[in-house]
This record gives structure tokens, C-alpha cells and sequence, in this order.
């Protein structure tokens, strides 16, 4: 179905090796090249002609996984600072010189990595390459905007702590990695936030921020051999990748708990986990096609049961977040109050019968066919591009497009039992309800209830996880 990758074409041109990579050729590119610089810094791009726009990113690996000698929310805090100021510019210059030719900054933090990007015109890239370039190597830490940054970083957590669903799917994922304090939140704590010093930023900033841990990746419009003659006139300090690595989540034991977070909201927000296959575990194909036909859209299992045919909830979904050192299966559901024991009772139902019955052809076919198509039409995107180009050489992780398709492709009805025999057990669940204090008190009831009729009654069916 898919054309051949096509194997890598190295040339050595001085000190630089550059890689033509035809397998990561986008619709309308001209393919991708690599380059490292004599910095250690690796340079990856891919030139479209007709693109009007280019955008730029310098992807660090180190993220809010990275903190475990650090104070929690570092990584965070450090990226906001690298818009506070540099040896040549101010605040005010960094915005102003982005604006003045209408491009845009910005920044973001996830697990295990965070990227600084630039979207430019396609004849201002090298204003934006210059400017990144400024904002990551040559900035100062102002005492004064780190005091105001970790006002406004403070305020991002009370934030996340008012916004109900924000606040379940962070007190999921901040239980599910018990085990590991520094992973709880890419935010931090209030107290971690307020106790990090300009000096804990230099020393972080120190480790990871080095040319040899860092990829710049450019999509759309610029030249690889331009931008990595422009790269080598500027100042960027050479570096080495640093000794720290990511350690494989230490996993805990759910055993079906369920935490109530009180909030004073007529709908309940009712989130579940498991933990799932890591970035690296060639399960994650299977898990993709079993998430999909569990809770991936309007014809998955969930969606009919849930909403389709008992009309219990307007959104509902699941899915599976394989990432490098962990992996999480996840869903939402958001509904009255009263209907949460019948809600978690058709979850569970629905993941026994995951692990029971074997998908049919139609099914598997139609959720591969879902999975790869939205796939491929993702990838013309310029940030798909960027991200997959660097992630490659982040982590060594196979991101060609072509490659995802067949993987899919190659997944069976027996790998989805298996992966559901192993990852989807409604006894390992874990549930986050975010609701009225009362509401909780009148489920807690009824389900109760609910179990005490089914045990006098000898049903054996399938009871609802607690």
C-alpha cells in the first residue's frame, strides 16, 4: 500500500556529514537532512518550496521528568525565563523583534522534553533562527523577572486547581506516577516554585542545555545548507548530551481505588487510568487499535453504549499515551452524578469484553483504516513534520510515517486480546471523580445498594469497579 522508505544517502562535505533522508519526505518537501554541528547541536530540515511560512523549533531533551535533583517545576519555570531577557536583548526586544515582521514565539513544557519555537515568513527565517538562537544560549535570568515569573507560574497552578477537568486529569496522572514525586506535575508545587533560586536555574540550565542535547528542526521554506551556515556564525556554546537518563516508571497498585476531588459543579467529570506500553514497547501498535475501538470515536464501543444507546453522557472517550519512560491508558466521562455507578459499570464491562472476545475483521479493519488515515493526513502539517524530525533524533524513535501505517496494519485480533489480557483489567483501574461532596456521598449510596441486590440476588455479571 505504502511506497518503499528508501534507504539513507550520507555525503561528507568538511567536517559536516549531511543524511538525506527520502522515508521522512512530506507531500510537497524535498525530504529530510541532518546535520551536527561542530557544537554538537543537530540540525534537521525539510525545504517546501511553495511553503509561504517556516517554522522553527530547538527541541531540548529535558522536561518536567528531569527534575528528580532539582526542585519540581524547574523545567517549567526555565522555559518562561528564556523570554525574560538575553546579553543583547530585553524582554520588550524579543517580543518586538518577532512582531516587527508579524512571526510568532513560543514555548512548551511536556514530560521529557520542551521546544522553543518561531513561526516566520518564509523570507524572515533567519531573524527567527537568530532570535531562538539568542533566547536558549545567551539568556541572563533577571533577579527581578524571575521574582514576577514565579507570581505568574503560581497563578497557572491555582489555575489548573479551579478548572474541574483540568484538576481530574492532573490528579489522575499525579497518582498514577506515585512513585515519582519529581513526575507529578511539569508545574511543580507552590512551595518547589517559590524555592527556586537563579542559581538552581544556571546549574539546570547548565546540564541540559548544551548543544549536544538539543535538535533544531526546520519545516516549510529555508534551506538546509543556508541554515547551517547561518547556525555556525552565531554563538552557540558547544555542549555534550548529559549522563542523566529517563528511568522506566515504577509503577503502584490501583486496585480499583476511587479518589473524589469536591468541586461545586452539577456535572460529575469522572476520569479512569491504567498504566500502558511505553514509547519503546511494540505492544503500543495493538493498544492504538484497541483504544480506538474502545473509545476512539462515535463508532467505538464506549460512545454507543454510553451515549448512543443509554443517552448517559454527551462526551465520553478513551485512549492510550505511550510516552518514553511510561505509558498511561486513560478516559472521560462526563455525566449526572446519579448515573456514575451505571457509567463505571459499562467501562468495566466493556474492558472485560476487550479481554474476552476477539475483535471481528470488520472491526479491526475499520479501526486500522481510521487509525492510519487520520495518521497521514496529520503529517502534512508543519508542526507533524517538525515534531517527528526531532523526536527521531531525541529518542531514536521511528517516526516515519510509512513505518506507523504498516506497524498498525501488521495488528491482529490475537495481539488485541493479548493486549488487553495484559494492560486492560477493570480491577487495576483507577478512578478520579470531580464532583459536589453531596453528589458523592449519594453515588457512594447507591452503588452500594446497587452491589448489596446483586450479591443477594446471585448475579455474577459484571459489577462496577471500585
Amino acid at each position: 500500500m505504502f511506497p518503499p522508505s528508501g534507504e539513507s544517502l550520507y555525503r561528507e562535505q568538511g567536517s559536516r556529514a549531511f543524511v538525506h533522508r527520502t522515508w521522512q519526505k512530506s507531500r510537497g518537501g524535498n525530504g529530510m537532512q541532518k546535520t551536527v554541528l561542530a557544537n554538537g547541536l543537530t540540525v534537521v530540515s525539510e525545504h517546501q518550496e511553495q511553503a509561504s511560512s517556516t517554522l522553527l523549533c530547538y527541541w531540548v531533551r529535558a522536561g518536567g521528568h528531569y527534575e528528580d535533583r532539582y526542585p519540581y517545576g524547574i523545567a517549567h519555570l526555565l522555559e518562561h525565563m528564556l523570554f525574560k531577557g538575553t546579553t543583547t536583548r530585553t524582554k520588550e526586544q524579543i517580543s518586538y523583534d518577532i512582531e516587527n515582521y508579524g512571526g510568532h514565539l513560543g514555548a512548551g513544557t511536556s514530560t521529557d522534553r520542551t521546544r522553543y519555537y518561531a513561526y516566520t515568513p518564509y523570507d524572515r527565517w533567519q531573524d527567527g533562527v537568530k532570535l531562538l538562537s539568542d533566547m536558549l544560549f545567551q539568556s541572563v535570568f533577571p533577579e527581578e523577572e524571575l521574582t514576577l515569573e514565579k507570581k505568574v507560574v503560581l497563578e497557572e497552578i491555582h489555575r489548573s486547581r479551579d478548572n474541574p477537568r483540568e484538576l481530574g486529569g492532573r490528579t489522575l496522572t499525579r497518582q498514577l506516577r506515585a512513585e515519582h514525586p519529581e513526575r507529578a506535575s511539569n508545574l511543580g508545587t507552590e512551595e518547589s516554585v517559590t524555592s527556586i533560586t537563579r542559581d538552581d536555574l544556571l546549574r539546570f540550565h547548565g546540564e541540559f542545555y548544551g548543544a549536544g542535547n538539543i535538535v533544531l528542526a526546520a519545516t516549510g521554506h529555508v534551506k538546509h545548507e543556508e541554515l547551517v551556515d547561518l547556525l555556525n556564525g552565531l554563538n552557540i556554546p558547544a555542549g555534550e548530551r548529559p549522563t542523566h537518563r529517563l528511568e522506566k516508571l515504577q509503577t503502584c497498585e490501583l486496585g480499583g481505588r476511587l479518589i473524589h476531588e469536591a468541586r461545586d459543579i452539577r456535572q460529575a467529570q469522572l476520569y479512569w487510568g491504567l498504566y500502558g506500553p511505553d514509547s519503546f514497547e511494540e505492544s503500543k501498535y495493538a493498544g492504538f487499535v484497541a483504544m480506538h475501538l474502545l473509545g476512539g470515536g462515535q463508532a467505538s464501543r464506549l460512545w454507543r453504549n454510553v451515549r448512543g444507546e443509554k443517552g448517559l453522557a454527551y462526551e465520553v472517550w478513551a485512549t492510550i499515551s505511550p510516552m518514553v519512560s511510561e505509558g498511561f491508558i486513560t478516559g472521560f466521562v462526563a455525566t449526572d452524578p446519579l448515573r456514575l455507578g451505571e457509567v463505571k459499570s459499562i467501562i468495566a464491562g466493556e474492558l472485560e469484553r476487550m479481554r474476552r472476545e476477539r475483535v471481528t475483521a470488520e472491526e479491526l479493519e475499520r479501526a486500522q483504516n481510521a487509525i492510519t488515515g487520520r495518521h497521514l493526513i496529520a503529517q502534512d502539517k508543519p508542526e507533524a513534520i517538525n515534531a517527528n524530525m526531532a523526536a527521531r533524533y531525541l529518542y531514536d524513535l521511528n517516526t516515519d510515517p510509512r513505518y506507523f501505517a504498516e506497524r498498525i496494519r501488521a495488528v491482529s485480533g490475537d495481539s488485541i486480546l493479548e493486549f488487553a489480557e495484559t494492560y486492560l483489567d477493570p480491577a487495576r483501574m483507577l478512578y478520579v471523580q470531580v464532583s459536589r461532596e453531596a453528589d458523592a456521598d449519594a453515588v457512594a449510596m447507591r452503588t452500594g445498594a446497587a452491589e448489596a441486590a446483586a450479591a443477594s440476588s446471585g448475579d455474577s455479571g459484571q459489577g462496577e469497579a471500585q
